[in-house]
């Protein structure tokens, strides 16, 4: 899919998880606070990459807003997310999550980090971490803690899940092409187009519709006909 339709996620992590030991600590390098890593791909580079961006997929919670492009050809995406401790938690994190999958690994940069308190007032008291002086405002501390343990268990938790997906892609160049083809399963034609703007089902076949108009038609879990 040339131009993959992917936006930012509100990802609520429990209080408990930060006991996770850590592995993917938060470095500041020069001015800016940054996460990065690297994990080697249990299958081919494609299959890990079409099992990201499901899992991106899956885990999206508007379509809509704020929406970024992947380069499927590249194995590239770049997104944003807001994680918070909990649906009781006083301010929320969001940051860019850029991934690619390149020389047999799946490799991700977690930068731009702020913090924003929840409600209206958090239109005008975004903190950015870029911008923060610790020496002057130690008290900020706290909040470079706390994102630091959340990004981590964010990361673990959203790598370990897309390494151990089990996902077939048998028409991976027309996934990147863009085109649905007869044969292709649901996971392919999200992959190729995205998520359908409206599913119906009748007694012997499923079918897809698109804002394009194109309606993909679906029988036993593999597509039958395309229209266009």
């Amino acid at each position: 899919m040339k131009g993959a339709i992917i936006a930012v996620l509100l990802m609520i992590l429990p209080c408990a998880a930060i006991t996770a030991e850590e592995k993917y600590p938060l470095v500041k390098e020069g001015n800016s606070y940054v996460c990065t890593g690297a994990e080697p791909c249990k299958l081919d580079e494609n299959t890990t990459f079409g099992s990201a961006m499901l899992w991106m997929m899956d885990h999206n919670i508007d379509a809509e807003k704020n929406a970024l492009k992947s380069d499927v050809s590249k194995k590239s995406i770049g997104l944003n997310y807001t994680i918070s401790e909990g649906e009781s938690a006083d301010k929320t994190f969001s940051f860019h999550l850029d991934m690619e999958v390149k020389d047999g690994k799946i490799a991700f940069l977690v930068k731009d980090v702020k913090c924003t308190p929840k409600g209206v007032i958090g239109m005008f008291k975004t903190l950015s971490f870029d911008k923060m002086n610790l020496t002057k405002k130690p008290q900020y501390k706290e909040y470079v803690d706390k994102f630091a343990v959340l990004c981590d268990k964010f990361m673990q938790t959203m790598l370990t899940e897309i390494l151990n997906a089990d996902i077939k892609l048998n028409n991976w160049n027309s996934i990147v092409e863009g085109k649905v083809v007869k044969g292709m399963t649901a996971n392919e034609v999200k992959l190729a187009m995205g998520i359908p703007l409206s599913i119906t089902e009748n007694s012997q076949r499923t079918m897809w519709s698109y804002v394009s108009g194109a309606v993909v038609m679906f029988e036993k879990g593999v597509v039958t006909g395309v229209i266009n």
